[in-house]
Parts: structure tokens; sequence; C-alpha cells
């Protein structure tokens, strides 16, 4: 049965948008694993942090009038404004001088914040000892009480600098009263005015400055606050959420940069053909078989003598699912051949633990070196396996000697190629097959399938449908081969006859190559 006959018999299905929650089900194990692992660094950095100490003094500050004066508009303004002052970079700079620290670590430490119940603000400060902390609050309340009377036209410098002007208008004055001219009087004139102006002047500022450094109506002392760390507790919380959204949007991007299957619909919708069974998790092997010898009969054309399974992705087809196929096919059908050309398979493995065939009725090639045969379990049929090296299956036409030879003589034929993912060797093989069946799982690629109908027509035309095999553990490494485990079958070299044509030739030692060649005929 072709593919366009099969997609023209069903109504198509528009895949739907993957939604986030179906991304990140088979992936929850990872995330959580990312959440625990971020809890426990951020931890071990709380644990790692050393405990510091923390103190604090309120500043009240006076509201008269003498202080803010007549035109102030908002004592909660000079409020902000003086806390502000008290943490500025000048003031600062005098902390740090004081106590011999850097202005950026007085910065780090100190703190003020302005009272929303009253005219005061809060000095704050840190330090690595209770001592240190004090220190630094204390200091912080001598250098604002400084600072006050420090800058502005009110400051120290600036009546000093108006007295030294004064004094100088009085020294010049006294030399200019020497001459009795009318201009030297009227300098005299000009020169007292300027210093009655100036020692107004002086008079004022100090009593600005008398007046400023009044505007501290307390400074309490510092009070010890005690010893504070590391919030491990907020530490935990943000490091685990901060996880869980990365671990969350790392999934998202890989996802979309290479698509897993979500729904056992994928991969049939993206080959235009039936999925003919799903395997949910938690089935047995044996109840999985049972479904996929059903659905193949129902799929398959009945002169279909050879049915090619082919993974997706290495991994996909598990070797107990074959053999348990096999099992149960030739319980029903007799004589089923496994013709395993995938480069790493553990089909022979499975196969061995089942009782050897006793029929006398089985072909003549069955009891050849080259051969496994095997008992189904039940007596009522038997299992055929032969291992064909994968570089003589991709070679056009390179199973038709052992397809013409041994298919007319079995009941069927299962050929176990490489996966979707090694094209175009899987499709050199499978082609060769009567209908092909792809298996897929829940880490199987999209893009591994949408390659065939667009790259590969002729391997699309022989798929007859997708089984989904979603059982958890199915998925075998493919990093590194394991050498298979070598049995009573010997390997198929290529001076062996075909075909019974001649007892096998004798031989010095085992073929170390790990798959079997099927001779071509003699010529």
């Amino acid at each position: 049965m072709s593919r366009n006959a099969q997609a023209g018999g069903e109504t198509s299905r528009a895949p739907s948008a993957p939604s986030l929650f179906r991304i990140i089900q088979p992936r929850l194990l990872i995330i959580a694993i990312v959440v625990v692992i971020f809890a426990a660094l951020a931890a071990i950095y709380s644990k790692a942090q050393s405990a510091t100490y923390s103190s604090s003094a309120r500043v009240f500050l006076s509201t008269t009038s003498d202080t803010l004066g007549a035109n102030s508009v908002d004592a909660t303004r000079f409020v902000q404004t003086q806390a502000q002052f008290a943490q500025s970079s000048a003031a600062v700079a005098v902390i740090a001088k004081d106590l011999k620290l850097s202005e950026s670590d007085v910065s780090s430490r100190l703190s003020t914040s302005p009272s929303d119940a009253g005219y005061f603000f809060v000095i704050k400060g840190k330090g690595p000892s209770q001592e240190a902390a004090n220190s630094l609050v204390k200091s912080a309340e001598t250098a604002y009480s400084t600072l006050l009377t420090s800058y502005g036209a009110n400051s120290e410098a600036s009546v000093n600098a108006l007295i030294k002007l004064r004094d100088q208008l009085v020294n010049e004055g006294t030399t200019a009263n020497q001459g009795a001219d009318a201009a030297a009087a009227n300098d005299v004139t000009v020169r007292s005015n300027q210093i009655s102006q100036l020692n107004q002047k002086i008079a004022d500022a100090r009593t600005a400055a008398a007046v400023g450094s009044s505007a501290v109506k307390l400074a309490e002392p510092p009070v010890a606050d005690g010893q504070g760390g590391p919030n491990l507790l907020r530490n935990v919380l943000v490091a685990a959420i901060v996880g869980l959204l990365g671990s969350i949007a790392a999934i998202w991007i890989m996802y979309q940069r290479r698509p897993t299957i979500l729904d056992p619909h994928n991969p049939s919708d993206t080959l235009g053909v039936p999925l003919i069974a799903a395997l949910e998790p938690g089935r047995t092997t044996a109840s999985a078989a049972e479904t996929l010898v059903s659905a193949m009969s129902a799929v398959m054309s009945p002169t279909s003598k050879v049915v090619a399974f082919t993974p997706a992705s290495r991994g996909d087809l598990a070797a107990d699912l074959v053999s348990s196929v096999a099992a149960a096919w030739s319980d029903d059908q007799g004589v089923v051949l496994i013709l395993d050309t995938s480069p790493s398979s553990e089909v022979r493995a499975s196969l061995e633990g089942l009782p050897r065939a006793t029929s006398g009725e089985l072909p003549r090639w069955a009891h050849e070196p080259t051969c496994l045969a095997r008992s189904s379990g039940t007596g009522r049929g038997h299992i055929l396996y032969n291992r064909v090296s994968p570089a003589r299956a991709a070679r056009p036409g390179g199973l038709a000697p052992i397809l013409a030879d041994r298919a007319p003589v079995v009941d069927l034929v299962i050929l176990v190629t490489s996966a979707l993912a090694e094209l175009p060797m899987t499709a050199a093989s499978a082609i060769q097959a009567d209908a092909v069946v792809v298996i897929t799982s829940t880490e199987t690629h999209l893009k591994e399938l949408e390659q065939v109908p667009r790259d590969w027509p002729a391997l699309a035309e022989r798929v007859v449908g997708v089984v989904h095999d979603g059982r958890t553990g199915i998925r075998r490494a493919t990093g590194s081969a394991v050498p298979e485990r070598r049995s009573s079958v010997d390997t198929i070299t290529s001076n062996s006859p075909v075909g019974g044509e001649g007892p096998p030739s004798k031989r010095g030692g085992m073929d170390p190559e790990v798959t079997d060649r099927y001779a071509r005929p003699a010529r």
C-alpha cells in the first residue's frame, strides 16, 4: 500500500502548535535537578557569607523659624534634604578620613532615611563588628554637624575671608589719613562705609553659623541593632525560581531549534501515513508486540513478504520488541526470518534467550553456522536470524541474493535497518523491502522525519505506517558500541557457499568482524 494511497484515504490532520506544558512534561526530572542544584548553590553561598553587625541613631532637627527661615515652605522637605546631606560625598569624605577607610567602603556601609513620623532622620551603619558599626554611625553624626557650619556663605572660611578684607581696608585707611586734601577725605569716607558693611556681614555670618549649628536639636548615641547576615530562605527561594525559569527557557529554546515528538500523531502527520500503533508507557513487551502484529496485519498487503523496521533515530527500536514481534508472528504464521542490517544491534542477544529450534521442517540453511535458529517460546513457531553488514545492505540490490534464496521458504522477513538519521544508507536497504514501518519514540527529532517525503520519495512510497513507542527506557546508548556476545552462530565470509552447495569451509578462527556477511553466489 503506497504512501499516496494512504494519504488520500485519510482526512489530513492540521498539526497544532505545541503548548509549553507538553514540551516540559517529559523533562520535568531535568527541571527538578536544575532547581535543586541552584537552590543548593544558593544555600552554600549564603552559609559562606560572613555575619555583619548594624547600628543606627536618630538625628532630631529643629524646625523653628530661625532655622528654617521666614520663607520656608515645607519642613518635610527640609528633613529629606538634611538626610541626603548627611550621606553626601562631602560627608563620606570626612568620615573616611576620620575612620581611615576608603570612601567606597563607607558609602556601601552607610545609609540615611528620613522619617515620615516626625522631624528627624535615621543614620544606619554596618560593620564586621558591633564596635565598627557604632563608630561609623558616631562619625557620621559628627561629620554632619561639622558640615552644617563648614559650607556656604556663612561658613568659617567665608567669615575669615570677610575679616581679612576688613583688616585690609582698615590698614589702607590708616595710611590714607596722612593726606589732607579733599580727595583723601573722600576716600576715607568710602572706606569707612565699606568697613561698616563688612562688620555687619561678619556679624550676620557668625549669627547664621550659630543658628545653623543649632539645627541639630538632638543626635542620639548609636544603638546596636544586632547581628545580621544573608537571608538563607530568601536566597534559596530566589535561586530556585531562577533555576526553574532558566531551565524552562533553555528547554523551550532547545525544542525550537530541534523539535521532538510530543504527540503520537506528529510523525504520522509528517510522513503522511497512518499511525498504526501507539505503545503507551507501562505496556509490557509482549502486549506491545501483539498490538504491533495486529497493526501490521491491517496495513500490509497480503502479498507483502518483507517488512522493514526502520527507527527514526538511533535507539528508537528496542531489540526485545523485534524479537517479541517475530515470536508473536511466527506463532501464527510459522517461520519468521530476521535480517539485521543495523550498525549496532542487540537483537541477537535477545533471541539467544529463547529455546533452540527442534523442528526438522526448517529450511536447509537454518542449520548452517551462519544462521541462528530459535523457537518462538511456545513451540508452534520458529525464528531465524541472520546478521548482514550495513555496507552490503546499503548497496543497490545488496539484499537481493539473500531475499531470493530465503524469503520464499519463510512466512515473513523482518528487515531491521539503520535509523532514518543515517540516510542515505537507510534508504538503500529499506527500499528493498515490500513495506516499511517507521518506529519513533518521545525523543525522536521531527527534522529527521521531515526529510523523508521531501528528499527520499522512493522510500516514502514504501512507508505504510508509523509505530510510536512511548514506553519509558526504550532508548539505548549509542555513543559507543559494545561488542556483541559470541554465540554458536558463525559469521558468513565471502568464501562461504550459498544455498547448501557444499559443507561450510573449515576456518582457523572466528571472523573478527562483528557483522555477518552474506556471500554473493559463486560464479
